[in-house]
């Protein structure tokens, strides 16, 4: 018990009550509940094609065992005028993110982003093109299980994350030994400008002077 009393002490903290909670939107949503959409560039389409009859693209939304939502951060700058320290925000970051692939026999996967890195820069010559030339979208989904009218659960997209002028920087090695026979996986780091958020973020119009919401790759660089 405690030495004082507490007028404002919370209730109904009971195990019916954290269910619900928890089961009010559904049930908790769980982190393999996902999926990945690479719109690739079309400088990068143009030499995975070559692969016929596979569309690679499509197929690295399922292969896409893991990954991470994106986050965002701010750089602040500490002021004082009178009292303690406080911040003020100035900057805003996005940090990359990791996505980590199943590889096929084939090295389907290995071969498109080993090409997405060398239409970045050449080896023949060592210069970087235009981002525009290599940038695209990629959308990540939280998916929800959903009953339909007959009590079967159906997956649906719950949340939406769209990432402007995304691109791999860096292919991690990929370890191999003779010690097991594991799955092939490939991770790659990508980076990009900025995310928005479907139906919920909106762009502002700095010519005009207008709202709309976020629908496409509109640029403002």
């Amino acid at each position: 018990m405690p030495s004082f009393p507490i007028d404002n002490a919370p209730e109904a903290l009971d195990m019916d009550s954290f269910w619900k909670v928890s089961d009010s939107f559904g049930h908790l949503a769980k982190s393999c509940r996902f999926v990945v959409r690479i719109n690739a560039p079309g400088a990068v389409v143009g030499q995975i094609n070559s692969f016929e009859g596979y569309n690679t693209f499509r197929d690295l939304t399922y292969l896409c065992e893991a990954t991470e939502f994106p986050g965002r951060s701010f750089n602040n700058v500490d002021l004082r005028y009178y009292g303690p320290n406080f911040k003020l925000p100035y900057q805003t970051n996005y940090d990359d993110i990791n996505m980590t692939f199943l590889c096929r026999n084939g090295s389907f996967e290995r071969e498109i982003f080993d090409d997405w890195l060398e239409t970045i820069n050449p080896t023949s010559t060592f210069d970087f093109e235009y981002r525009d030339t290599y940038s695209s979208e990629i959308t990540l989904f939280q998916m929800t299980d959903f009953e339909d009218e007959f009590g079967s659960e159906i997956p649906a997209a719950s949340y939406e994350f769209t990432l402007y002028d995304a691109f791999p920087i860096l292919i991690n090695p990929q370890p191999v030994t003779w010690a097991d026979d594991q799955f092939q996986r490939l991770t790659v780091t990508f980076t990009f400008s900025k995310w928005r958020r479907k139906n919920k973020d909106e762009i502002k119009d700095t010519q005009v002077g207008s709202l709309y919401p976020q629908t496409g790759p509109i640029r403002r660089d």
